[in-house]
C-alpha cells in the first residue's frame, strides 16, 4: 500500500530533468543513446480486508518506487504547465502502469487544461477499469472512500460522472453514481 506525506525529494534519484535543460520527463539517455524510461511494471491491484465488510485497494509496489515522479508531475502542474506535467505523469506510468493516482491526474489535466472529456474519460475510465478488475464481481463488501488507497479510485468515478455528463450520456454517469453509492456504503 502506497501511504506516503511529505515532499517530493527526489534522493539519489538525481536532478529533474526541468533542472538539465531538457525535456521535461526525459530521464538520462539510455545505452543506445536514446532516452532512458524504466522497464514498464504492473503489479496488479488487489483487495486487503480492514475490518468486517470494509477493504481497501492494495496498490503495486512499483507506485511507491515512481511517487516522486508523480509528485513531480502534480508540481509541474500547479506550476502552470500542463504539457510537460503529462510529460512527467507519462514518465511514471511507463514504469507503474498501474498507478490509479497517474491515470486521474492525467484526466483531470485532459478535462480541466484541455477541456476535451473524451481524452479524461479515457485517463478516468483506465483508472476505473483497472480497480475493478481488483474487486471480485460478486464482492458484497464496502470500500470505504475515505481510505487513502481507496481514493484514486473514487477521484475516477467523480472525473467519470463529469466526463459522462459532459457528453450528453447521463445514464453512463448515473450507473457510476449508484456503484459509488454500493461500494462507499
Amino acid at each position: 500500500m502506497v501511504d506516503r506525506a511529505g515532499g517530493g525529494n527526489r534522493g539519489s534519484r538525481g536532478p529533474s530533468p526541468r533542472g538539465r535543460g531538457g525535456r521535461p520527463g526525459v530521464r538520462g539517455r539510455g545505452p543506445g543513446g536514446g532516452a532512458a524510461t524504466p522497464p514498464r511494471r504492473t503489479g496488479g491491484l488487489n483487495l486487503r480486508r480492514l475490518d468486517g465488510d470494509n477493504f481497501e485497494l492494495i496498490h503495486p509496489k512499483c507506485v511507491e518506487e515512481l511517487w516522486p515522479d508523480y509528485e513531480e508531475g502534480l508540481e509541474i502542474w500547479k506550476a502552470g504547465e500542463p504539457d510537460e506535467a503529462r510529460d512527467a505523469l507519462r514518465y511514471a506510468l511507463q514504469g507503474c502502469g498501474d498507478n490509479l493516482w497517474v491515470h486521474v491526474a492525467l484526466g483531470r489535466i485532459a478535462l480541466d487544461a484541455g477541456k476535451d472529456p473524451t481524452l479524461a474519460r479515457g485517463h478516468f475510465g483506465y483508472a476505473f477499469e483497472l480497480a475493478r478488475k481488483a474487486i471480485p464481481a460478486d464482492f458484497t463488501g464496502k470500500l470505504p472512500p475515505s481510505r487513502k488507497a481507496n481514493r484514486p479510485f473514487y477521484d475516477a468515478i467523480d472525473g467519470l460522472i463529469v466526463c459522462h455528463e459532459a457528453l450528453g450520456d447521463s445514464q453512463a454517469a448515473q450507473e457510476i453514481r449508484a456503484l459509488a453509492r454500493k461500494l462507499g456504503g
